[in-house]
């Protein structure tokens, strides 16, 4: 008995990714490539972008990305969406190796302000949040295991 799954139709996503040198991998998806570098930094001067900020930039990229081409499509003008987005680690020390620490090294909390610019009355700008919420695969995978603050910013 052959089974169906959604990876048969074609919603399968792959990339490759290369060591290149000390905390440094190259990432190659498509005809794109980037570098990441450790899992975490806590080092201003870093020389690569580390992993878990990858991840925030990600989920901010998805939740603007998200608003606007639902907006697009809703013919609701945004004159600009920007997003900051934090995160926050259960216990750095956990990922550092540090005997003793308390807790794991996984991502406890992320926080993100979605701010927009737009005409369009707030409510409806609200709907649109919601199903971008909704919609967004990052956010409903990693909802159940992060504390996420998810705050929308609407200013003419």
């Amino acid at each position: 008995m052959a089974s169906s799954s959604r990876a048969d139709e074609g919603t399968r996503w792959s990339v490759r990714v290369s060591e290149t040198g000390k905390d440094t991998a190259n990432v190659f998806v498509r005809k794109h490539q980037f570098t990441v570098g450790a899992a975490a930094q806590f080092d201003e001067d870093a020389r690569q972008v580390s992993g878990l900020e990858y991840v925030l930039g990600v989920v901010g990229a998805e939740l603007v990305n998200g608003i606007t081409a639902l907006a697009r499509s809703r013919r609701i003008e945004i004159d600009r969406a920007e997003a900051v987005v934090q995160g926050e680690l259960n216990d750095p020390l956990a990922y550092l190796g540090v005997i003793g620490a308390a807790g794991h090294a996984g991502i406890e909390r992320i926080a993100a302000k979605v701010y927009l610019s737009s005409l369009d009355d707030e409510a409806t700008l609200r709907k649109l949040w919601d199903e971008v919420l909704d919609r967004s695969p990052l956010v409903r995978t990693l909802r159940p295991v992060v504390r996420f603050e998810l705050v929308l910013k609407v200013s003419p």
